[in-house]
């Protein structure tokens, strides 16, 4: 039976999809950081193009670092301060839980229901508390060495950035080579665009939470409004789990009433940011359906790990205004997202 010449070709790029995404996954403590490094190349280009016209190319590449690294230390801080304000409660939380749980449980044996136990004091050995000190050692040595190489990925790219269109000018013929310069170019302006209105709307979400669940009385106003920052970077799925926690420590502490008016204030704000605020101030760009953002979520997890899941609707994203820039991969773009 003969084969036409599509069709191979359709099964060769299968083929290579499977072959590329298995390298990814074996190459996972050099792929990942490198993926790392190049969407913060995109987000602070400009920046360094900007200051380059005016100082030397290390000096500009200095101050790019630290503006990088007060962004870093400013989610440190607010993570740091969000922790110390739990910290102190989680007593009083665990002794409401175990009261209500009873209370569940006795509800359940008068209908001879089963009812799994739970201890919910905190009862451990030093033997599991050497082993959790040994795994939060490893764990921070990890994180450390991620981050060095990361940075040092960072740098490398940064210094080389500029020399990439020559690269590919002289690697490739002339129309090849064009057409992938516009290719990656068009693709960086527009995903950085949507990073930085994604990061604006999710600093507005965050402080529009805080500020509600302060007016309702909710404890841990402050904490609920940096989860529904981070949350939001999650399209659709992110916002519904960002009503959740705080709708719980209502409903627990403060009564049904003031939980239905933390849902339905928590949900209106999401309503409003995911369907008017955003779509008018992101413009004609990507959009991804909730299931394309889960999927995403979970495969790039699958893939990298955490760390994966965190670049999940990022890689997904730069996928699709790629393919979107080529005739013969348009079609994968509008099968994943929905490019105007």
């Amino acid at each position: 039976m003969k084969v036409s010449n599509k069709t191979t070709q359709i099964l060769m790029a299968i083929i290579a999809i499977i072959l590329i995404l298995a390298a990814l996954k074996a190459t996972q403590p050099i792929s990942m950081p490198l993926a790392f490094a190049f969407f913060l190349v995109v987000l602070v280009y400009p920046l360094q193009n900007k200051l380059e016209q005016k100082l030397p190319r290390w000096l500009s590449l200095i101050i790019v670092l630290f503006v990088l690294g007060g962004v870093v230390a400013l989610a440190q801080g607010a993570l740091s301060l969000s922790a110390e304000i739990i910290e102190p409660k989680i007593p009083q939380y665990l002794d409401r839980l175990e009261q209500m749980w009873t209370v569940i449980k006795s509800w359940a044996s008068n209908y001879g229901l089963p009812v799994p136990q739970f201890n919910f004091q905190n009862n451990n050995t030093p033997i599991q508390l050497t082993q959790q000190a040994l795994s939060g050692l490893q764990t921070f040595l990890s994180t450390v060495s991620l981050l060095i190489l990361t940075i040092s990925l960072l740098i490398l790219l940064l210094l080389e950035v500029n020399q990439y269109k020559r690269k590919v000018q002289q690697a490739f013929p002339s129309r090849t080579s064009q057409h992938i310069i516009n290719a990656v170019g068009n693709t960086s302006e527009k995903l950085r665009r949507y990073l930085t209105v994604m990061t604006f709307t999710c600093i507005l979400t965050g402080v529009l939470t805080g500020i509600w669940c302060l007016i309702i009385g909710v404890d841990l106003a402050l904490v609920w409004g940096l989860i529904a920052f981070i949350l939001n970077y999650v399209p659709t799925i992110g916002s519904i789990i960002a009503v959740i926690p705080p709708t719980l420590i209502a409903l627990l502490f403060n009564g049904v009433p003031r939980g239905i008016a933390t849902v339905i204030g928590l949900g209106i704000i999401q309503v409003i940011m995911g369907n008017f605020v955003d779509p008018r101030i992101q413009g004609k760009t990507l959009q991804l359906s909730p299931f394309i953002a889960l999927f995403s979520i979970v495969f790039w997890g699958w893939i990298w790990g955490i760390a994966g899941a965190i670049l999940g609707i990022p890689m997904t994203i730069s996928i699709i205004l790629f393919c979107e820039e080529f005739e013969a991969t348009r079609g994968v773009a509008i099968i994943l997202g929905e490019v105007e």
